[in-house]
């Protein structure tokens, strides 16, 4: 790649040069985290050429470079505008959470699969905020609870509670297994959610 003014450079035969931004990538891999390694991400923009090139290099350099996992996500648009410095629209994670709990943040995004594209609005972050509240004040209600019950008696868990426990965890296996299909295992939190705070209300009457 030719060197910019005011870019470092080295001669070459080819004349002034400096390593383009796929070798780069190779060459840093290699380095601080070797050739072979778990999981490698990028926008879904990198894959061509980008991450081929780098993949193209990286095995012609070393026989054993491999990459378990490539992990591209989709981009991200505010009220369904791209996201963008130029446009005015651009902030950081650092500046959300500023506003909104990481929490919320955490389910805002855990709501839309990673490969597709993801619209930022304060109307969902809000929506993210009372999900993420009503997760944790279940399991704080919970902690309760059994901080009061005499922990020793052993109750048989009825067999509908059963099954929903069953239910959840075979739509988890299920879900997480499909290429991390996030936004199903949410969805299947709704039933163990309701029937934990069913029991906890028939519990205080």
């Amino acid at each position: 790649m030719t060197a910019k003014k005011g870019e470092p450079f080295w001669d070459s035969p080819w004349g002034l040069g400096r390593p383009g931004w796929h070798i780069e990538c190779s060459a840093m891999s290699a380095a601080y985290l070797v050739y072979t390694f778990d999981i490698h991400g990028g926008g879904l923009d990198l894959v061509f050429p980008h991450h081929e090139n780098e993949i193209a290099q990286s095995c012609a350099a070393c026989k054993w470079s491999n990459i378990c996992y490539w992990i591209h996500n989709g981009f991200v648009t505010i009220d369904s505008e791209k996201m963008s410095k130029s446009l005015g629209n651009f902030f950081t994670i650092r500046q959300v959470i500023d506003i909104y709990h990481p929490l919320a943040l955490r389910v805002f995004l855990i709501g839309t699969h990673y490969r597709s594209p993801i619209n930022y609005s304060a109307v969902q972050l809000e929506s993210a905020s009372d999900s993420a509240f009503y997760i944790y004040q279940t399991l704080h209600d919970c902690q309760k609870a059994f901080g009061e019950d005499d922990m020793t008696k052993k109750d048989s868990v009825p067999p509908h509670i059963l099954d929903c426990i069953n239910k959840f965890y075979n739509d988890f296996l299920t879900s997480m297994l499909d290429d991390l299909h996030t936004p199903v295992v949410l969805a299947a939190l709704s039933d163990p959610l309701k029937t934990i705070n069913d029991l906890l209300h028939t519990r205080k009457d």
